[in-house]
């Protein structure tokens, strides 16, 4: 989601992002809210509507920290918001009041909101509290991606011991959830009332919960393997200066990694990550014209872990084009685990899966 979208600044050291998506909301609401309430009210209960989404996810992350599990962004988006956290939670009791400090949030704004507006007759707070209280409902409702599934998966992973067979009952509660929206928004639209939000929620609802299941499986898989396992440890580095072409003749420095790590100064502060690749995949001609810094992904956007994280609980921080998980101890490079180590590990994993099911 980081593409097409752009930053906010950051809440309490965490980055927020808005999705280009938002602005069709903002467009579909201020128009509708602007005819009841007028333009400037409409204005204010549309920023009101996503400072709303807002405060929900910085439930969860504020949570989170109390727990040892950092968020790496918040993400707003048409649908909603995500709190990216760094890691799984540590216990099913950190993961149930995690997932359910959203929507508290969201219902403490609602009756507040609503309480306000008994008080000063406003039209806009009653509209804000009513929202509020929709996203407290919603988002509990018992299915996975939503929160209401995340707190029965911590239900269930209490009750059974088992953290994926507990995934696996939140995503399939999830995609009868998902699927039984669809169904209705599409019943809706077929009616001729407005259902299309409706069906396109429950289509998400139950694709990400498809989603959830197969990352169990994988998951349960790779139960007891350590980052360590695979990282290649020890990344050469460069400097910014060095072009493509004198970095494929001293190819042999990147090793079984098949990355450079590129310095961004002569201090030897690290900037981001070059893959043999990309340098491979720049004609020949145009290489020794190349500087490695225009071609790094800083770290920011690479998956980074500790040497003893379970490999599993780093997969969904993995950039899908660029799938490299760099190893950190207090703030240091230590290495990487090559994408084609990573690959041939998910692969084993997902050819053992096929096999059992």
């Amino acid at each position: 989601m980081s593409t097409g979208s752009w930053s906010l600044g950051r809440i309490a050291g965490i980055p927020v992002r808005a999705h280009w998506s938002m602005a069709l909301v903002a467009i579909l609401f201020g128009v509708n809210l602007s005819a009841s309430l007028g333009l400037a009210w409409g204005f204010v209960a549309v920023g009101s509507f996503f400072a709303s989404i807002l405060a929900h996810e910085l439930g969860h992350a504020f949570v989170a920290r109390r727990y040892g599990v950092e968020t790496e962004s918040i993400d707003l988006w048409a649908l909603g918001g995500v709190a990216r956290l760094d890691r799984e939670s540590p216990t099913p009791r950190a993961d149930g009041l995690i997932a359910a400090a959203g929507p508290l949030v969201s219902l403490l704004l609602g009756a507040g909101a609503l309480g306000l507006a008994l008080v000063v007759r406003s039209n806009v707070l009653a509209w804000i509290g009513i929202v509020n209280l929709a996203l407290a409902v919603f988002n509990m409702l018992p299915g996975a991606p939503l929160d209401g599934g995340r707190v029965l998966r911590a239900v269930r992973w209490a009750r059974t011991g088992n953290k994926y067979r507990a995934m696996r009952e939140a995503g399939n509660a999830g995609r009868v959830l998902g699927w039984s929206m669809a169904i209705i928004g599409l019943g809706l639209m077929l009616n001729g009332q407005p259902g299309i939000f409706i069906a396109l929620t429950g289509v998400f609802i139950a694709m990400n919960a498809k989603a959830e299941i197969a990352a169990s499986y994988v998951g349960e898989h790779l139960d007891g393997v350590k980052v360590r396992d695979l990282t290649w440890f020890g990344v050469a580095h460069a400097g910014s200066d060095m072009d493509a072409d004198s970095m494929i003749w001293q190819r042999s420095r990147l090793g079984e990694a098949g990355a450079v790590a590129v310095d961004a100064n002569d201090n030897g502060e690290l900037d981001g990550l070059v893959l043999e690749d990309q340098l491979w995949a720049i004609p020949a001609e145009n290489r020794a014209l190349v500087m490695l810094n225009t071609l790094m992904v800083p770290f920011s956007q690479t998956a980074q872990a500790q040497p003893d994280d379970d490999l599993a609980s780093v997969l969904p921080r993995l950039n899908p084009l660029r799938p490299v998980v760099t190893v950190w101890t207090d703030g240091k490079l230590l290495g990487m685990i090559p994408p084609k180590a990573l690959r041939q590990r998910l692969t084993d994993a997902q050819q053992a899966i096929a096999g059992r099911t």
